[in-house]
């Protein structure tokens, strides 16, 4: 599969904004594709400004674990059709880049190299160096929010000349600063262009254009679009980068948010959206109100789902009316961040101590307006009590509520890894690999099987998968629970809701027609269960990604060798 720029041209433009993303392709799937949010704000933003950009995203590839090397090839064929060409740059990904830059690091001498995104915020005198070493020439890098000070770079001859950009030119390093944006600047960034949503000119577009999936699956119609409500985040906790990424949280106005989701339902069918920022959403209960209310008045809850990541010491003293409202408005479901019911652990994680208080205050609300709950909840902490964890997920199995139950992580100049944790029976295995040990993220791994956590993790997959499944689905305000109402809301109820704008009718259609008729398509990563992973995992060859060799050590070790070979040969005879 080539890689596609969008928009798709080979006029020559300023700046081309890349997202190497190879992680889920190196696990063995095929990755879903996805719209790169910040990607995206920035090209619009520039657009505005008379540039000329295209965004690269490298999702929705089929599985391999030589992306990175692909990417490479192709940024050393391309490069000349660019002016400045700028990565995405975290901890997940830090891999990817610099084995794409090994391939193309000599057709990138004369070209401007910028650098933004979550690990240039956590750490950008070390990403500088990185890159420095790995021999590039000319390079920028963006601390904070980007907008202004890349179209000042684009502006200016010299890197050296933009104010506040950290940057290496003619054998010089200058260090910069923070770059911010005001509240009012913030308000008045354009919306999301779909010009350049990879997404949406590769995917959506075409199944709306056709009335048909064809060769997609239906995650190109409930994929939610990720939109951005604010930036920042006013918490600490110990184990998030995010805090690091702003000087305060700036936040749009309910009103110029309603805005942004109208505007995307009708231009382009959107329909279904994840606010997807930082770890909080709504911070203040008055902007929760308010945009309900906004999407209420302009019929909106005919058609639109979303669903925010909460701090439950936030949404805890929202009203049952409050939930009503907002589950009005078109959130059926409340997710946020619980990630321990233990008080050390809650500590630890600077959380609030009372979390599962909270926790249970929130289910009390929900299940008087019917809402559906979805939280996270962070284990392998060194010291944790598994006695704990074990209430925590009996209540969420009693309570209907999906757990996410994530690995602890260690992520660059955050907090955690200074704190006086005991890691002496644990292993730091490096994400995506280990070509940049300082930068990249890691994951906790325990060196010794625990059973227990073991049987723990499956008792509340196995919930969340029967949880799920027998979750209706809900398209706008209407809810599908049987063939006859799915054929009811295709044939009738939608294609005369006059609220509902044409091109999401079309999008709800689509999936409507899949339901009473699926077709039989590739799974994706997210639609795997624990079994298929392990398949995957087992069979695994010796140049998958560290974190994979890790979990195929760890099967190893808790099946013991005899069964662990048993199950290999079985799957490879079978030709899995």
């Amino acid at each position: 599969m080539d890689f596609l720029p969008t928009p798709n041209t080979k006029d020559p433009a300023d700046l081309l904004l890349i997202n190497p993303d190879f992680s889920k392709n190196e696990l063995g799937v095929a990755s879903a594709p996805e719209n790169p949010l910040g990607l995206n704000r920035l090209a619009g933003y520039l657009s505005k400004k008379g540039r000329t950009c295209a965004v690269l995203d490298t999702t929705g590839r089929e599985s391999g674990t030589a992306g990175p090397e692909e990417l490479g090839k192709w940024i050393a064929e391309h490069a000349p059709q660019y002016k400045v060409l700028g990565f995405h740059a975290n901890s997940w990904n830090i891999n990817h880049i610099l084995r794409a830059l090994e391939k193309c690091r000599s057709s990138l001498k004369n070209k401007k190299v910028l650098f933004g995104g979550p690990l240039t915020n956590s750490e950008p005198l070390k990403t500088t160096k990185l890159f420095i070493d790995a021999g590039l020439q000319n390079i920028g890098v963006v601390e904070g929010l980007g907008e202004k000070i890349t179209d000042e770079i684009l502006s200016k001859k010299r890197l050296s000349d933009v104010a506040g950009l950290w940057s290496f030119e003619d054998g010089e390093f200058k260090k910069g600063e923070k770059a911010a944006l005001s509240q009012a600047e913030f308000e008045e960034t354009p919306f999301l262009s779909l010009d350049h949503n990879p997404f949406y000119q590769q995917y959506y577009k075409p199944v709306i254009e056709s009335g048909d999936l064809g060769e997609f699956g239906m995650e190109v119609i409930f994929g939610s679009q990720g939109l951005d409500v604010n930036r920042g985040c006013p918490f600490r906790c110990t184990y998030c980068s995010v805090p690091q990424y702003e000087k305060k949280l700036i936040t749009y106005s309910p009103k110029r948010v309603a805005d942004e989701l109208e505007y995307l339902a009708k231009e382009a069918g959107f329909f279904m959206f994840t606010f997807t920022n930082s770890n909080i959403m709504f911070y203040e209960p008055e902007w929760i109100r308010s945009f309900c209310r906004e999407v209420i008045g302009r019929g909106m809850e005919n058609y639109l789902n979303w669903t925010a990541y909460h701090h439950p010491s936030i949404i805890a003293p929202l009203t049952v009316a409050d939930y009503s409202l907002m589950k009005k408005a078109g959130c059926e479901t409340v997710v946020f961040g619980v990630q321990s019911f233990e008080e050390k652990i809650c500590k630890l994680f600077m959380r609030p101590f009372n979390t599962k208080e909270l926790t249970q205050t929130i289910r009390d609300k929900t299940n008087q307006s019917k809402q559906q709950v979805t939280v996270d909840y962070i284990t392998g902490v060194p010291g944790e009590d598994l006695d704990a964890i074990e209430e925590a997920f009996k209540y969420f199995i009693a309570n209907n509520i999906e757990c996410r139950n994530y690995q602890l992580k260690f992520y660059p100049n955050t907090k955690l890894p200074t704190m006086k944790l005991d890691l002496s029976a644990y292993d730091l295995v490096p994400i995506t690999g280990e070509l940049a040990p300082e930068l990249n993220a890691y994951a906790v791994v325990s060196k010794h099987p625990n059973p227990r956590a073991a049987e723990l993790d499956g008792m509340i997959r196995e919930h969340n998968a029967g949880l799920i499944k027998h979750r209706p689905v809900r398209l706008g305000k209407y809810y599908v629970t049987s063939p006859e109402q799915a054929r009811r809301l295709l044939e009738k109820d939608i294609p005369k809701n006059s609220d509902i704008p044409a091109k999401v009718k079309t999008a709800m259609q689509v999936a409507l027609r899949e339901m009473l008729n699926p077709k039989k398509r590739q799974k994706t990563l997210s639609e795997l269960d624990p079994m298929e992973m392990m398949k995957l995992v087992i069979l695994s060859g010796p140049d998958a990604p560290p974190m994979v060799r890790a979990m195929q050590e760890k099967l190893r070790n808790e099946l013991g060798e005899a069964k662990f070979q048993a199950m290999k040969a079985k799957w490879e005879q079978a030709g899995l």
